[in-house]
């Protein structure tokens, strides 16, 4: 464990990120007024752990604010890289994680440090999270109540992720997708097909979803936007009435199923050429 001092302030890795650090940040905003450290200083601890994990095993995140970012790899073993941030000894040393292991199962779960009793009292208190996980691993549950939420080059049997407010990506996952946001954006994007039989729900209460697909894929595609609009650069639209709606399928045998529904937003069905 390693706890260092540094400045408050966070750069975005990728321009898309920016958003979502500024969700990070606002977690941080109420200590300006404890005085239990000088303004602008941020105190970090490192916690790396190893365990082994059956390739059909199964992985499941509680979270708390923060960043959450998941890769498959071909190794037969879980890496958890976490780090923890607060403005104060106290508040940091209170984030608690705790890692329940077997070899057919991996739980991680982690508490938040305890809400302040006056409204300008010290409110740090956020973990980021890089995990790598064996690419057959079945992601069984991932919970992310604010910030920014990554999942790329996953094989198992599914993925169930849930996001409050933020931003979700999921990335060359080919398989069963149950993802869902509260507010803010969703993105499911693939760079080349495969002829694997998947199913991807994605659905979003406030904010816009975008999926992003290879202009030569095959899918069979549902998407509904309540309160909003359907673009599709796959084929034409279709309106009815207040409602934007696609039932549709694109190409020849589509092995793929991606149902897409945003309560209060847009969805955007994008063609990508590589």
């Amino acid at each position: 464990m390693r706890i260092r001092p540094q400045e408050a302030k966070f750069v975005p890795r990728q321009s898309w990120h920016c958003a979502t650090k500024a969700i990070v940040v606002i977690a941080f905003a109420g200590s300006l007024f404890a005085g239990s450290l000088p303004a602008g200083e941020v105190l970090e601890d490192v916690v790396e752990k190893r365990f082994p994990l059956d390739p059909s095993g199964t992985f499941s995140l509680r979270a708390i604010d923060g960043i959450v970012e998941i890769f498959g790899s071909d190794s037969r073993e879980v890496t958890i890289s976490a780090t923890k941030k607060a403005f104060s000894p106290e508040r940091l040393n209170a984030i608690a994680i705790r890692v329940d292991a077997r070899s057919d199962a991996i739980s991680v779960e982690t508490t938040s440090p305890p809400g302040p009793r006056h409204h300008f009292m010290d409110r740090s208190g956020t973990v980021e999270y890089s995990i790598n996980l064996p690419q057959t691993t079945r992601i069984a549950r991932v919970e992310l109540p604010h910030g920014e939420l990554v999942i790329k080059g996953m094989r198992g049997a599914s993925i169930t992720a849930n996001l409050g407010t933020g931003q979700l990506l999921t990335q060359n996952c080919f398989c069963d997708q149950i993802i869902h946001v509260k507010q803010g954006t969703l993105n499911v994007f693939f760079d080349w097909s495969e002829t694997r039989p998947i199913s991807i729900d994605a659905t979003i209460a406030d904010g816009n979803a975008l999926a992003r697909l290879p202009t030569d894929a095959s899918f069979q595609l549902h998407a509904v936007a309540k309160e909003g609009n359907v673009w599709n650069d796959f084929t034409q639209s279709r309106k009815q009435g207040d409602v934007s709606d696609f039932n549709e399928v694109i190409g020849d045998a589509p092995t793929t199923k991606l149902n897409l529904r945003a309560d209060d937003g847009n969805i955007h069905i994008s063609g990508v050429i590589w």
